[in-house]
């Protein structure tokens, strides 16, 4: 076995996957096959939910989670933009909403759970079933998994939005995959372009909604690597190296004002370590969100880190931010070309 594979074995026997609880009884069922493709504003919630049960304690328990602020910004801003509706009104239009939850409470189950309806009405679409056998129990479901249910929708959007960008540029970044050895898709508009060994940084250089990707390597040695006080030093190390500002500043990650949300998550069937915090400049007024995630390629045995950050003051940044995010969902390795014998 080459040295490449033997880290990879070995990484995976230490890269035990969190497994949200809650989503332990959802189940996907697919649609019937609608030509349609699910529409609505991106980040937004339709639920279905008639006027008395969403004034009331159900209601609003479900309400603040949805509406509740995305994580390591500077500023408050709600993950969703929430819309009821009461059941009566979801006719055809509404069917072709992106995002909806239908809570269900009744005796006729025992405990409460979750279930989604993938591409019931149009493709692109997650109809999330809240099950619950009486109000009580659905509050205090909801309530235990708010976190799970936020991030279960984040994530589709996401992965809406890599697919749009694959249907972008059919083909992946080549000098990307050239260096690095993995393919991914980069939004229009990041014509400003600095390299160094073993990394590469994108840019549109913009005065205000500035956005960047950043992509380095190094060698894998130990899986301890992927913790979180060692990924807050790495990225400290590179990108104080080769992101400079006025005043003699370094880029930083900003542990005082946020301490980074750190996770380990599996995309494409592989493990990732992601980061997600705020970004500041040593000496000088700048700063902003950023996420990194950080993963082995097992071809060739380097720790690649991708990371997506903003530069946006006296604007909203959800929505900037998770556009560029999208861009580590689009991340692959393509599969080792066999070796001639």
């Amino acid at each position: 076995m080459k040295r490449a594979d033997r880290l990879f074995s070995q990484m995976k026997r230490y890269t035990v996957l969190p497994v949200i609880l809650a989503f332990l009884a959802l189940t996907s069922c697919g649609g019937g096959g609608s030509f349609f493709t699910a529409s609505g504003t991106v980040n937004e919630i339709i639920v279905l939910m008639d006027e008395a049960a969403w004034e009331g304690p159900a209601g609003r328990t479900l309400f603040n989670a949805l509406n509740s602020n995305v994580k390591a910004l500077p500023q408050p801003e709600p993950n969703f933009r929430v819309l009821q509706l009461i059941p009566e009104n979801f006719t055809t239009t509404f069917k072709m909403a992106r995002n909806v939850i239908i809570p269900e409470i009744t005796n006729i189950y025992s405990y409460s759970k979750l279930t989604a309806d993938i591409d019931k009405y149009a493709m692109g679409q997650v109809i999330l079933n809240i099950h619950a056998p009486d109000t009580a129990d659905f509050i205090r479901f909801v309530s235990e998994n708010r976190e799970s249910i936020v991030d279960y929708f984040v994530t589709k959007e996401l992965e809406r939005n890599a697919n749009f960008l694959k249907s972008q540029s059919k083909e992946p970044l080549s000098r990307v995959k050239q260096v690095f050895g993995i393919d991914i898709h980069f939004p229009k508009g990041l014509p400003n372009i600095t390299e160094h060994e073993n990394f590469y940084w994108a840019t549109n250089n913009a005065a205000r909604g500035r956005q960047d990707i950043v992509i380095y390597q190094f060698p894998y040695t130990t899986e301890t690597v992927f913790e979180k006080d060692s990924l807050i030093g790495i990225r400290n190390r590179v990108l104080g190296k080769y992101i400079k500002g006025s005043f003699n500043s370094e880029m930083a990650t900003a542990v005082r004002a946020y301490s980074p949300d750190y996770r380990r998550m599996e995309v494409g069937g592989f493990f990732r370590a992601e980061l997600r915090g705020l970004w500041e400049m040593t000496t000088d007024m700048m700063g902003g969100p950023f996420v990194m995630q950080a993963f082995v390629n097992e071809n060739t045995g380097m720790v690649i880190v991708a990371e997506t950050f903003v530069y946006a003051p006296e604007m909203n940044k959800r929505n900037l931010l998770r556009n560029l995010e999208s861009t580590l969902y689009t991340i692959s390795v393509p599969e080792k070309e066999k070796e001639k014998s």
